[in-house]
């Protein structure tokens, strides 16, 4: 089976680091990214890395419609919603 991590290979890529990455970065994981501008700099990358466990209940994250407005993810709650509609779980 093929396990990878696009995250930590988008980090590595850019030559950044990122302490919440475990060596080896696990294969499972919920991630967001955006930039923002910086006046007269490069943009700045934000990111939200959030491990996950099987077994755990999902994490919650920040997905960025615009510069200034975010709704708020609950992967749990979308996951626990999506059996009970399917009838599975």
């Amino acid at each position: 089976m093929r396990q990878a991590n696009l995250y930590a290979e988008l980090v590595a890529m850019y030559g950044g680091a990122d302490p919440r990455l475990a060596d080896p970065p696990t294969h499972l994981y919920a991630a967001t990214l955006r930039t923002r501008p910086i006046p007269r700099r490069r943009p700045l990358l934000e990111a939200w890395f959030l491990p996950m466990t099987v077994g755990q209940p999902l994490p919650t994250i920040p997905i960025w419609l615009s510069e200034t407005l975010r709704i708020e993810l609950r992967l749990e709650t979308s996951y626990e919603e999506t059996c009970r509609v399917l009838g599975i779980g």
